[in-house]
């Protein structure tokens, strides 16, 4: 969910009317109808997946009734993907995440145990501030390809995931204009890259695949 007047990803950037119909219908699109598309894909293929949610976003009720329906983990994507922690004090911070996680858990019936802060919008507390609230996994680590531990000052300590820019389909898709096929073929190259180094390293890396959009569904579908 993006603010209406804040921008977001969009397919014809060019176009900034108030209101702007185009993009923000194309990013809903997502919610209403590819979310749905990207539900059937993984559970026809049987590959359990996580929805990290903006928790506006499980409020609506055609995306909540799927996400409930999915089977997937369900994590915490802050309140929408114009919203962030960059700039707000501690006490703030507290409260954003106390929201988001308590708005999900009324919308899907869990409390969210992963974490991705949206847009990368984070402060030097946030790792510590996700693990006081209750985070076991974080995502906002782009560093490695091997999940690791942090240990905070108090002593509890957080699962890294780290996450893949090179996998995301915004990085690909609308940044680098891959088509269905060429985003298939990098994800695919990047699995079989760390399947390779885990056989040969006997190391247990994470082959983070990011979807937002659904234009690439079909292709993909096709390469897993």
């Amino acid at each position: 969910v993006f603010v209406p007047g804040c921008g977001g990803p969009a397919i014809q950037p060019h176009l900034q009317s108030v209101p702007e119909l185009a993009n923000r219908g194309w990013r809903d699109y997502g919610n209403r109808r590819g979310l749905q598309r990207l539900a059937s894909m993984f559970k026809e293929l049987k590959i359990p997946a996580t929805a990290v949610i903006n928790s506006e976003a499980a409020k609506l009720d055609y995306v909540a009734k799927v996400l409930k329906e999915s089977g997937w983990e369900c994590g915490a994507h802050g309140l929408n993907n114009s919203s962030g922690a960059a700039k707000m004090s501690r006490s703030e911070e507290e409260a954003y995440f106390k929201q988001s996680l308590d708005d999900l858990q009324q919308s899907l019936g869990t409390r969210p145990k992963t974490w991705l802060t949206p847009g990368f919008s984070v402060t030097e507390r946030t790792p510590e501030i996700a693990a006081q609230s209750g985070i076991e996994a974080f995502l906002d680590f782009v560093d490695d390809d091997v999940p690791y531990y942090i240990t905070h000052e108090e002593g509890k300590r957080t699962l890294c995931l780290p996450y893949c820019m090179e996998t995301n389909d915004i990085s690909l898709c609308l940044t680098k204009h891959f088509d269905g096929r060429q985003y298939s073929q990098a994800i695919e190259d990047h699995v079989r890259q760390l399947a390779k180094e885990d056989g040969e390293k006997a190391t247990d890396q994470a082959a983070c695949t990011v979807l937002h959009s659904t234009q690439q569904v079909d292709k993909l579908t096709d390469s897993i």
